[in-house]
């Protein structure tokens, strides 16, 4: 029998890693009802990062445009309403986000993502999160932990989600080609994803 080739491998660079997990809080933010107020990239030292600003306590009254309700039953996540406290396992789907986005980006380049540098901020947020939800249950915690996890990738294997990710996180990488910095406020980020599969109405 024949071995054969292993496929190439492209490993993603550290400002991939970071564009990709912002995006991934950024969709599956607008997914849950919540206001993204900007996503930026930037360049510390050598190091690539991010920062995404998003409602975390409280959906707004007026929540913004949603995917019409046909995303939402393909993926079996309830349509968000307005004037409700954010729960703790939401809260840590959206931190679980960004981790799944940059996982999803290694699995499609061919790259364990045990590889490289992942958004591990974000689990300890989310961990941290758990912890507060049930400070005497371990186990509870775990199951948390693995049920928020579970979700973000349900919702980012989509693939309308997973195509606004790209597009969103291009746009990152792509304003910072000649700057270290780069932001998008939430105008811009409305115009960037409604324009993607996961808002056409059909």
């Amino acid at each position: 029998m024949i071995a054969q080739p292993e496929r190439s491998k492209q490993i993603p660079t550290e400002k991939e890693l970071a564009a990709y997990n912002e995006a991934g809080h950024v969709i599956v933010g607008t997914l849950q009802g919540r206001n993204t107020e900007y996503t930026m990239l930037k360049q510390v030292g050598e190091e690539w990062g991010g920062e995404t600003k998003q409602d975390l306590d409280f959906r707004p009254f007026m929540i913004p445009e949603l995917p019409p309700h046909a995303t939402y039953e393909r993926i079996g996540y309830p349509v968000p309403t307005g004037g409700q406290f954010f729960m703790a396992v939401e809260n840590c789907i959206l931190k679980y986000a960004g981790v799944v986005a940059e996982e999803l980006l290694c699995e499609q380049r061919g790259v364990n993502s045990t590889e490289v540098r992942t958004g591990q901020f974000d689990i300890v947020e989310a961990e941290g999160l758990a912890r507060s939800r049930f400070p005497e249950d371990q186990q509870a915690q775990q199951t948390m932990l693995h049920n928020a996890k579970s979700l973000a990738q349900k919702i980012l294997r989509d693939l309308d989600c997973w195509q606004a990710v790209e597009v969103l996180a291009w746009k990152l990488i792509q304003g910072c080609e000649l700057t270290q910095e780069y932001k998008l406020d939430q105008e811009s980020i409305h115009s960037i994803i409604t324009q993607t599969n996961l808002f056409r109405r059909l």
